[in-house]
């Protein structure tokens, strides 16, 4: 930085005018990628936490769910829970790849219906079975738009065992 300052030529500053640019990209693209792998994590661990909250529990109630849901805003932050649609929801093992929802509760986005199927991943469970699906959907926004990545949905569905008993009632 001295022979910068005492550099009379000017070729040193013409260099720095032309890295300078590149440089300041360079910094703004590594920020906003690792901000979305960020928040990326963020819901994959919140999706794993209300499920793995909920698999502990015998039965939960309606004020115990949201509880649970309440405590996404403790993983998301410092990222804003508004952003963010929780779903948890205990399945029925039907078939190989289906299962039926037993009961469902959501926060910032609808529930599943009871009754309705849903397909998860091949031989996951044995059929009869219960498991509990935590979901987790959030709009993240770029704190600073790069190359066309200012924003993006991201989301995650994870399924536990019910860990206390064979299923999780809701009441």
């Amino acid at each position: 930085m001295r022979r910068l300052g005492a550099c009379q030529r000017g070729g040193a500053l013409i260099e720095f005018t032309v890295v300078a640019p590149l440089l300041l990209l360079l910094f703004l693209g590594s920020y906003v990628y690792f901000d979305a792998l960020t928040v990326s994590r963020k819901v994959t661990i919140t999706a794993r936490t209300v499920a793995d909250l909920t698999s502990r529990s015998s039965s939960v109630t309606t004020s115990g769910m949201a509880t649970i849901m309440g405590a996404s805003a403790q993983v998301l932050w410092p990222y804003s829970s508004a952003n963010a649609g929780l779903r948890v929801s205990e399945v029925q093992v039907a078939t190989a790849t289906t299962a039926t929802v037993i009961w469902s509760q959501a926060q910032n986005t609808t529930i599943r219906a009871t009754s309705s199927t849903v397909t998860i991943p091949a031989n996951l469970a044995a059929t009869g079975s219960y498991l509990i699906l935590g979901e987790v959907t959030y709009a993240y926004t770029a704190p600073v738009s790069f190359r066309g990545l200012s924003s993006m949905a991201l989301q995650q569905a994870i399924y536990m065992s019910p860990r206390v008993s064979n299923s999780v009632p809701l009441s």
